[in-house]
């Protein structure tokens, strides 16, 4: 039987998980455990503090290579480029403070 850590601390084992897949199934809550609100239904934001659009112009050679690199990686072209801009902005960020 193995033994995990929660984030949280907490010590969890096999028969834990097990015992609260059960309890799942069944359509109950494992003992303990309670909801902290209501279910929302679709994706989650991206930021707490909201989102704006850009829109930019990049050539077709670019946009070809970044989709390529999105499709790679496993995810959107929108997230892909999200990531590449925070690097960006992180590496920027870094190299002004330094």
């Amino acid at each position: 039987m193995s033994t995990y850590t929660a984030a949280n601390g907490q010590d969890l084992t096999d028969e834990m998980i097990d015992r609260w897949c059960e309890a799942y199934d069944r359509g109950e809550f494992p003992e303990g455990e309670r909801t902290v609100g209501c279910v929302i239904h679709g994706r989650p934001p991206l930021s707490a503090e909201g989102t704006a659009t850009i829109s930019i112009k990049v050539p077709v050679g670019m946009k070809k290579a970044l989709e390529q690199r999105a499709a790679d990686a496993g995810v959107t072209l929108s997230a892909f480029s999200r990531s590449a801009l925070a690097d960006k902005l992180i590496t920027q960020t870094k190299m002004a403070a330094g």
